[in-house]
C-alpha cells in the first residue's frame, strides 16, 4: 500500500534501469559488429566465402575474388597475355644480305700521270689523272693532295688549295681512271711573282697517307694561285 506524505498518495516509479540495460546490450553488439567489419582481422577459414557469396547472390555489381567487378548476367572475359616481342631485324637491302663493302684504292694498285695542259683566257688547267692498274675494283673519294717540287725535290710554295665542290665516290674498275684539275693563273696577269718552276708533282690519293709522284712537265704557279678539285671519272676533261 503505497504511502502518503502530506495526505497526497505518493506515485510509484518506472522501472527506468531494465529499458538501460537493454539499450546498453544492443549498442554493445552493433559495436561488436562493426569492429568486426573494419578492423581488419582475418576471418575464420571459409567463413569469409560463405557470407561474401550469401551477401551477394542475386545483386548486380556484385565483386569477384581477386578484387575485379562483372555485371549480372555476362561472364567476365580473361585478360589476355602479353605477346612476345619480336626480334628487330637489320634492313640490309631488299636480298637480306650486307652492302658490299667498298674497297678504297690504295697507292700501290694506282698510277699516277699528268694530261695535256689547257692554257685560255689568264687560266692554267692541268688534269691530274689516277688509273686503277690492280686486279680489283676500288673507289676514290674527294680531293687529292697536291704539291709541287724542284730538281732536288723541294717544296715549291704552299700544297694546292681545294677547289669548287665536293663529288661523288668514284668507282674505279681495272684500266679505269679519274681525275683532278690543277688550276693556275697565266704568267703576267697579276702583280704577284710566280713560283719556280716545278720538276714533280707529288700527290696523296684520298683517304692515303702515301704520295706519288709524276712529272710536272714545266708547271709553274703565278698570281698566288694554286688549286684542286675533287676527283671524277675519266683521265681528260
Amino acid at each position: 500500500m503505497a504511502q502518503r506524505y502530506g495526505g497526497t498518495p505518493a506515485r510509484r516509479r518506472p522501472p527506468v534501469l531494465s529499458v538501460s540495460v537493454l539499450v546498453i546490450g544492443a549498442l554493445a553488439a552493433v559495436t561488436a559488429c562493426g569492429a568486426d567489419e573494419d578492423s581488419g582481422a582475418p576471418a575464420p577459414p571459409g567463413a569469409a566465402g560463405a557470407s561474401h557469396s550469401a551477401a551477394s547472390a542475386g545483386r548486380p555489381g556484385a565483386a569477384e575474388p581477386g578484387g575485379r567487378a562483372h555485371d549480372s548476367g555476362r561472364a567476365s572475359t580473361p585478360a589476355k597475355a602479353p605477346s612476345a616481342a619480336k626480334p628487330s631485324v637489320a634492313t640490309e637491302g631488299a636480298s637480306g644480305a650486307p652492302p658490299a663493302a667498298r674497297r678504297i684504292c690504295a697507292r700501290d694498285q694506282l698510277k699516277l700521270s699528268v694530261g695535256r695542259m689547257d692554257i685560255g683566257a689568264g687560266n692554267v688547267y692541268v688534269p691530274l689523272a689516277f688509273t686503277n692498274t690492280g686486279e680489283a675494283s676500288c673507289t676514290l673519294t674527294g680531293f687529292p693532295g697536291v704539291s709541287l717540287l724542284d730538281t732536288p725535290g723541294t717544296a715549291i710554295g704552299d700544297p694546292a688549295a681545294r677547289r669548287g665542290p665536293a663529288r661523288p665516290t668514284v668507282v674505279l674498275k681495272p684500266g679505269d681512271s679519274a681525275y683532278a684539275s690543277l688550276h693556275t693563273l697565266n704568267k703576267g696577269l697579276s702583280d704577284k711573282p710566280c713560283w719556280r718552276t716545278a720538276s714533280e708533282i707529288r700527290a696523296y690519293p684520298p683517304d692515303s697517307y702515301r704520295s706519288m709522284k709524276t712529272s710536272a712537265r714545266s708547271l709553274q704557279v703565278c698570281g698566288e694561285v694554286f688549286e684542286v678539285t675533287a676527283l671524277e671519272p675519266g683521265s681528260q676533261p
